[in-house]
């Protein structure tokens, strides 16, 4: 017996090397895709949402606006027409979530560097 399996020893290597490589195929095929949420009004803590926003169920619109950014260019609402774009809001001083927050911000933009449909704008102020 042991004869046997020393004659087919580099079979099984190979055939456990290749099982894997299947295997681990199929799984990264067949696993489902992260997909980024979309939250609407009334799926957050009512207590975060403005009260004229609270009963809306779907596809509220983000309000036109205009502001400054780091370079002291406007940017309004025209500049993210027909695009989809991810907002968030922190606190420079803040040591808390905002370090977390500005982390997902950037492993976000490094996934959709190449996608000129998808923007991110980042407000920040001083409570």
């Amino acid at each position: 017996m042991k004869s046997f399996l020393g004659a087919y020893k580099k079979f099984f290597i190979a055939l456990a090397i290749v099982s894997a490589v299947v295997v681990s195929l199929f799984y990264q095929a067949l696993k489902p895709k992260k997909t980024l949420p979309i939250y609407q009004p009334n799926q957050v803590d009512a207590s975060l949402v403005a009260d004229s926003l609270q009963h809306v169920k779907k596809y509220h619109k983000i309000a036109d606006f205009s502001l400054i950014n780091q370079w002291g260019d406007t940017i309004t609402q025209a500049d993210f027409e027909g695009k989809i774009y991810v907002a968030d809001f922190f606190f420079t001083t803040c040591l808390t979530i905002c370090p977390v927050m500005s982390d997902h911000m950037s492993e976000l933009q490094r996934e959709y560097a190449q996608d000129e449909q998808v923007l991110f704008l980042s407000h920040t102020v001083t409570p």
